[in-house]
């Protein structure tokens, strides 16, 4: 059996008040505490192609392709089935490579899928970045279009993503290693 570089994701899990700090998340296979779904412009008409997979290190790969044809131009993953208090926190560390682009990592809380908090993120090309996301940055966004005056709901987050929307053609790759909150 491989040996697998398990990656500890730090919330707390406000249905059980039990610490994730306490579990190994491995982002190379879905899990009770984490789980991820692929989300494209196709819901809209558009052509871009994405998807996420789980690496042999254990990290999650988010990779595709960008169309700008049929009014296109997203690609995203976001996860599901958890819920997290993070009131006690200022933020989220991402541990990240990317391609140079500009990506959106995203948060969703409460009930609404339509509605998503996005902060921007651009890590360096080919290098791993350790990025602090401050909650403060995030902002409230549906379907694209920002929407002044909310604000992220830090006691009842139920997703995490990573959103590719920089209106250019072409290939995409970002590999997390981690999530945490600090």
């Amino acid at each position: 059996m491989k040996s697998i570089l398990l990656i500890t994701c730090y919330a707390i899990l406000s249905t059980t008040a039990m610490s994730l700090a306490d579990q190994k998340q491995n982002f190379a296979e879905e899990s009770d505490t984490l789980k991820w779904r692929s989300v494209n412009d196709s819901v809209m008409g558009g052509l871009s192609k994405g998807s996420s997979y789980g690496t042999e290190a254990g990290h999650r790969m988010f990779q595709g392709e960008i169309s700008l044809k049929n009014n296109g131009g997203f690609s995203s993953i976001r996860s599901f089935g958890g819920k997290y208090d993070l009131s006690k926190y200022t933020g989220m560390e991402i541990i990240i490579r990317g391609d140079g682009r500009k990506y959106y990592f995203t948060s969703r809380s409460g009930g609404s899928r339509r509605l998503a908090f996005w902060s921007p993120v651009q890590p360096k090309a080919a290098e791993w970045e350790t990025i602090k996301v401050p909650f403060s940055s995030f902002y409230a966004t549906s379907f694209g279009r920002t929407i002044p005056g909310m604000k992220l709901n830090l006691k009842t987050i139920n997703s995490f993503g990573f959103m590719l929307y920089d209106k250019s053609d072409g290939a995409f790759s970002l590999e997390i290693k981690s999530i945490r909150p600090y």
